[in-house]
């Protein structure tokens, strides 16, 4: 039995699972918790000491879950949340120690490459052929990846998130048509730097991604069965943002597959993927619940 645990911008994520017999592998348990490790980290540098004590404290529940499922090893990886803060190791050392495993800090570039395999892995003998377009949109930053098969041909990850554009270009809830349109513009820049191939299809992952596609199928409680694989089409993805963006805080919180700990990053969220979608030519979003945690177990 073997644990990973994925230490983001907003999310830390559990995944628990062991090789059977044949190879084969059974996940145990997914747990994801809303920690936002980069409350305020891009505009101050480093790491609130609240936002730290947060995500410790989730680390701490994590490994006693672990030690109840009998995990007999734990690797835990941080992304773009510890990339960008001064203070690395007023995190680092503790998490340590709660861990008995050091975290490591993982590269923007190895970050897109398993998240592109998390979904490459599971792709049929027929589907190996064509290209595959993952996006991975996270708090702090967002990767882009194409390949074949389970080849990466190209991979960048951008700094931009959900949690970074909201405290960058958030001016209330509602947000002010100016704040949204500096939003699309500032990612459609940042996106500039890598030219892609237009391609119909471009597969999602992470909460962003997963959170449209729940709110857009009106579900009260997240069904994962129902929400990996969903198909939504770049208007509806464009349709969703611009409702949400309609409400106010009080409602987007009472929502509950949002709740607090998305619901004042939901628009900035789905602003940016909307302008991915477009970026990549995509007519259609595949909605996957996977992530990196998946290509490193």
């Amino acid at each position: 039995m073997r644990a990973v645990i994925d230490i983001g911008s907003n999310s830390v994520l559990l995944l628990v699972g062991e090789r059977g017999p044949d190879g084969s592998l059974t996940f145990v348990r997914d747990e994801a918790t809303v920690a936002r490790l980069s409350e305020g980290a891009a505009a101050r540098g480093s790491l609130a000491p609240e936002a730290i004590e947060r995500t410790l404290a989730v680390l701490r529940r994590y490994r006693e879950l672990a030690d109840a499922d009998g995990v007999e090893g734990i690797e835990a990886v941080a992304t773009e949340g510890l990339r960008m803060a001064s203070n690395q190791g007023d995190f680092l050392e503790p998490a340590a120690a709660i861990l008995g495993a050091p975290v490591r800090l993982i590269s923007g570039d190895e970050e897109a490459r398993l998240s592109y395999r998390s979904v490459a892995l599971e792709l049929g003998p027929d589907e190996h052929a064509g290209p595959l377009r993952v996006v991975d949109i996270g708090g702090g930053s967002t990767e882009l990846v194409v390949g074949r098969g389970l080849d990466v041909e190209g991979a960048v990850s951008h700094s931009l998130g959900s949690v970074r554009w909201s405290e960058r270009f958030g001016d209330g809830h509602p947000p002010s048509p100016a704040a949204l349109a500096a939003m699309e513009a500032a990612a459609r820049e940042r996106l500039a730097s890598q030219p892609v191939e237009p391609h119909p299809i471009l597969v999602g992952l992470a909460g962003t991604v997963t959170t449209v596609g729940a709110l857009s199928l009106g579900l009260r409680r997240y069904e994962r069965e129902r929400v990996d694989g969903l198909r939504l089409p770049i208007a509806r993805v464009r349709g969703l943002r611009d409702e949400l963006a309609t409400w106010p805080l009080e409602r987007l919180q009472a929502e509950p597959i949002l709740g607090k700990g998305r619901a004042d990053v939901v628009v900035a969220g789905a602003t940016i993927l909307t302008v991915v979608l477009e970026h990549c030519g995509a007519q259609t979003l595949v909605v996957r619940d996977r992530g990196l945690r998946y290509a490193l177990l």
